[in-house]
């Protein structure tokens, strides 16, 4: 495993059919020696019995050239037998070892530098294939492995019309296709030379009757981010003599295990490089050798080893500004088109209803009674496939920036190459909203950049302190790329209609905080008092049940509460409780927050006991703006004692927690206004107190009510 630092642990894994290794030993090491791989797979070893070698057996020799030890079967001294060999200076620990009594495989688990790896070599001879279905049981135990690693010689092609010249037929090549494709889907493993150049045809396999590609690396999905390289090699000849080694050309691949690359802002000034890449990713938008959707995770991958294979410093770079290099080129047209659909009622007239946006045919179509309408409105424009338009759009709304992203390609990479990979990024996207794509693991990666806490209080019925372990689950998530464009575009579906959902039938123009707070300093002073909350929960609190309890509330489809579940679900963040949890940092959270607190703001609204305010004529209770509610309460004991009943039931039923870190509490009335701090009792959440802002009557004009930025504790005595 070369690079000395723990920002670089690359292992090269190399697979090459010697087809005999004895006697020509010297040949094959000097130039596995020029290759310098880590682990290296033989096979067609043709190592026979001897006397402390029975046939059947697995043997483990120790080395004199760079190489440590090698693993091997022993077989026929004719055919078969395969072998690994490991580089000297690549500690390995817990070797267990898996062989075929013929010479077929072999799998060896073992740890090296702490990780877990397991190395499974291939080869599948023509007069007695492997039993795959067999085979594949071996497997299961390993197969979970972090590193989970298939290589060799399949003695079969994966597409006849791309990696063969010859027409001749592949005896027995049917068998084992099927066998073969068969593993692979059990395993979720993909073939990694054409999954990363669709476009290329490259063998490593030559004989008298042409050319072909046997020879394969497949690794699972959720390792393939980790590749930084794979190569098919020149076949090598031989240093004394004429003629090739081998009739094979070994083939390799490079795992980064500590994946800490980023995409250089300053490659973006290098126009041969920017070229070069606009060609890769045309190319590879043509391949018809993998599937469509599984090209844009290819492109990523891709990116990564040709921007690694340019072997830059860098110092050139490191100057560079990304406001610099990061202007978008201009959009294709095609790239614009949108089919008709309601998610273009978002962005364009409805020449039928008359309407001159989805709000507005929302409530035409309330006005009209046609209440199924509207329902396969609502869920059509959520679910609906999304369009290149939506993708574009989300797009250029990002913000710049040289934060690290887990894939390593940064918000200006999508930016500059908008035009040429909006098609790739649709057919990606609808993949995985229809739940069927294998590379979700790719696309919703995440790192974070912020832990939870645990606090443990204390409540006394006399004294009015609250006990209760309160766990927070709202660590900050760092996203690809991908995801948040996804998510940008579900959240403006979402917040399209979200009105229409918030007032459960005819939408109306709705106050936000923010024009209620600009609007109350103006209230008169000879008003009751009042005390005004202003809430925002730790979106990693909420009872997933919950939610999604109150998404079908709100007749949202299944599908579309699954699309939710696979965008914000915080899972992996804690175990203790199980599902919970919204990740802070994804555009549709603030937006699911207030479809949560509508439970309280509903109650809190229909409560006779509970007056509220006038603001702008209109007598206001609560205003709720995404994450957030404003909630005003006239200041009489029975009214507090009511609002206090009625949040403790909404935090009970939600999992959420009323706490310093997100809410707080201001008072507004005469000056001389006064009360006790175990009214606060429900917003007692935290050891040092709970924090407010006093609102205090200004001293040049008594009649209107100015904001004091004044802070204290709850445990103050507030006169």
């Amino acid at each position: 495993m070369n690079g000395g630092s723990k920002k670089k642990q690359i292992l090269t894994v190399l697979s090459w059919n010697v087809n005999g290794f004895s006697q020509k030993k010297s040949s094959v090491f000097n130039h596995l020696n020029v290759l310098q791989a880590d682990v290296v797979f033989l096979q067609e070893t043709h190592i026979g019995p001897s006397a402390n070698s029975p046939s059947g057996s697995i043997q483990i020799q120790s080395l004199e050239h760079d190489y440590d030890w090698a693993v091997y079967t022993v077989f026929k001294r004719n055919c078969r037998g395969v072998a690994i060999l490991f580089r000297k200076g690549l500690v390995c620990e817990g070797l267990r070892v898996v062989g075929d009594e013929k010479g077929r495989y072999m799998i060896i688990s073992c740890r090296i530098q702490e990780q877990e790896f397991v190395f499974v070599n291939v080869y599948n001879p023509t007069d007695e294939k492997i039993d795959f279905n067999k085979f594949r049981e071996f497997l299961i135990p390993a197969s979970e492995s972090p590193y989970f690693i298939i290589g060799g010689d399949f003695n079969t092609v994966m597409d006849a019309e791309f990696d063969k010249t010859s027409n001749s037929r592949n005896r027995g090549h049917s068998d084992r296709f099927k066998g073969l494709v068969s593993l692979l889907d059990t395993f979720s493993l993909v073939d990694v030379w054409r999954w990363l150049y669709p476009e290329k045809k490259s063998f490593t396999f030559f004989d008298g009757k042409g050319k072909s590609r046997l020879d394969y690396f497949f690794l699972p999905v959720r390792i393939l981010k980790r590749v930084t390289a794979c190569q098919i090699h020149g076949r090598p000849e031989y240093s004394e003599r004429e003629g090739c080694i081998s009739d094979h050309a070994p083939i390799s691949v490079q795992i980064q295990t500590d994946h800490r690359w980023q995409f250089r802002s300053g490659l973006f000034k290098d126009e041969d490089i920017m070229e070069r890449l606009s060609n890769i990713i045309k190319n590879i938008s043509g391949g018809i050798q993998v599937k469509k959707e599984d090209l844009w995770p290819a492109v990523k991958v891709r990116v990564t080893c040709e921007t690694l294979a340019l072997n830059k410093s860098g110092d050139d770079l490191a100057g560079i500004q990304m406001s610099q290099v990061s202007k978008e080129q201009p959009m294709e047209q095609e790239c614009l088109l949108s089919s008709v659909n309601h998610v273009q009622l978002l962005h364009s007239p409805d020449s039928l209803s008359g309407a001159s946006n989805l709000e507005e045919y929302l409530d035409y179509l309330h006005e009209t009674k046609m209440f199924e309408d509207i329902k396969l409105t609502l869920n059509a424009t959520l679910t609906e496939p999304v369009s290149k338009k939506e993708i574009l759009s989300a797009i250029l709304s990002l913000h710049n920036s040289e934060h690290m992203t887990p894939d390593g390609l940064p918000v200006s990479f999508y930016k500059h190459f908008a035009s040429k990979i909006t098609g790739l990024l649709q057919v990606f996207f609808n993949q995985v909203l229809d739940q069927q794509s294998i590379f979700k693991c790719i696309f919703n990666e995440s790192f974070i950049s912020d832990t939870f806490s645990t606090t443990t209080l204390n409540f006394n019925n006399t004294d009015h302190t609250y006990s209760s372990n309160v766990q927070h689950y709202s660590p900050v998530f760092i996203f690809n790329v991908d995801y948040n464009i996804l998510a940008l575009i579900i959240a403006e579906r979402l917040n399209s209609v979200m009105g229409y959902l918030l007032n459960q039938g005819k939408i109306r123009p709705q106050l936000s905080v923010q024009d209620c707070i600009n609007t109350f300093v103006k209230i008169r002073a000879d008003q009751l008092p009042v005390l005004v909350v202003s809430v925002k929960v730790d979106p990693g609190a909420v009872k997933w049940p919950y939610l999604f309890h109150r998404l079908k509330t709100l007749n949202l489809s299944d599908r579309f509460r699954s699309m939710v579940r696979s965008l914000v679900l915080a899972e992996g963040v804690t175990s203790d409780p199980p599902a919970r949890g919204l990740k802070v940092g994804c555009p549709l959270t603030p937006l699911l927050i207030s479809i949560c607190l509508l439970p309280l703001i509903h109650s809190i609204n229909e409560e006779t006991r509970l007056q509220g305010v006038r603001i702008r004529g209109e007598h206001i209770k609560t205003v709720l703006d995404k994450d957030r509610a404003i909630i005003f309460l006239s200041y009489t004991n029975e009214g507090l004692d009511v609002f206090d009943a009625l949040l403790k039931d909404f935090m009970k039923n939600s999992g959420f927690v009323i706490d310093g870190r997100f809410s707080e509490v201001f008072i507004t009335g005469h000056s001389c206004f006064s009360f006790k701090k175990e009214i606060l009792q429900s917003f007692n959440r935290t050891l040092k107190g709970f924090w407010y802002k006093g609102i205090l009557v200004g001293s040049e004009d008594p009649g209107l009510v100015q904001i004091a930025r004044h802070q204290c504790q709850c445990n103050t005595v507030m006169s």
